[in-house]
This record gives structure tokens, sequence and C-alpha cells, in this order.
């Protein structure tokens, strides 16, 4: 009786403490919102697509191979420790950098007035109003005031946010290839 109190009391804290399946895109979008307002960069990036991870990987991997190569040039090293004072890490841990430490950083320097921001548009940020929802497969797309628009992936765990340059402010992100 107690190793089937004991199973089942596991099964249980399984099922409560896993992710909530995001079900649709507006519960996709309502769980971004909400990790990027607390500035919880490690719920931000549960909700994101393969895809984004990747681009977002991308970005990262060239900070830590920009770091990893810096060479003994004083500027360049001043430039490193700003660098890392301002996301809170200490210098060596830039090389070790992650996507969860990029994105927040992101989020911790954003301008608190709500007006541009680097990792979402403004309109898509509370109280963002979904004025149409465009569903197509395992496919949508969610459209707010100024023709912006964010794009969804449904996967075997739920919907995803696709963040692509289309609907990403991505000019503004650091290390930019466009720059």
């Amino acid at each position: 009786m107690v190793r089937i109190t004991i199973v089942l009391s596991l099964i249980f804290a399984l099922v409560y403490c896993s992710k909530k399946k995001l079900e649709t895109p507006e519960a996709a979008l309502h769980a971004l919102q909400e990790a990027y307002q607390k500035r919880d960069a490690k719920a931000f990036v549960a909700v994101l697509s393969k895809d984004t991870l990747q681009d977002f990987e991308e970005k990262v991997d060239s900070m830590r191979m920009m770091f990893q190569s810096m060479p003994e040039n004083p500027q360049a090293a001043q430039a490193f420790e700003a660098l890392a004072k301002d996301m809170g890490l200490p210098v060596a841990k830039l090389k070790e950098l992650t996507i969860e430490d990029f994105i927040g950083y992101m989020m911790h320097t954003e301008n608190a007035s709500g007006s541009e921001t680097t990792l979402l548009p403004k309109e898509v940020l509370p109280p963002a109003q979904v004025l149409r929802r465009v569903e197509k497969g395992n496919k949508a797309t969610l459209y707010f005031a100024d023709d912006e628009k964010l794009s969804f992936i449904k996967t075997e765990n739920g919907w995803r946010v696709h963040l692509s340059s289309e609907n990403m402010p991505s000019k503004k992100l650091p290390l930019n290839d466009d720059e």
C-alpha cells in the first residue's frame, strides 16, 4: 500500500510539475508575454520554436567565438568586460554563454517604457489585442496593430512561437550580420 501511495505521489508530482502544454497559439502568446513581463528568460526560451532557438544559438555562438578568439587587445578586453558586467556575468562566462543568458540580458536591457524592444515588437506586448488569427495545419499567425504579426508552430508539446527577422526587431540585436 505504501509503494502504491509513493508511486501515485511521484506520478502526480511529475504531471503537476511538467510544463503545461500550450494548446493554442493564444496560449503560447500569453506564456511568452508573461515570461517577457517577468523577465524570465527560462520561461521565454521554453515557448520558442526549435528554429528560433537555433537562430539565437548562432548569435550566441558568434559571441562565444569572438570572445575565444579575442586578440590581446586592451580595447576589446574592456568591451567584453563591460558586456559581462552588463550581463551580470564573470568575463570568463562569456565563452560559455547560453541562450538563456543572452535572452535574459536582452530582457533586462529593454526600455522599461514599453517603447521599441529587441525581442518582440511592442504591438505584441500586453495589452496587445489579436486582430486576426490564421491557422493552416501546424502553423498559425496572429495579427496585431500596425500590421505586426507573430508566427507559431505546433509541435508534439503544443504551440511554440517562431520569431524570425520578419517579426522580431532583430536590427537591434547585438552581432547582427546586417549591421
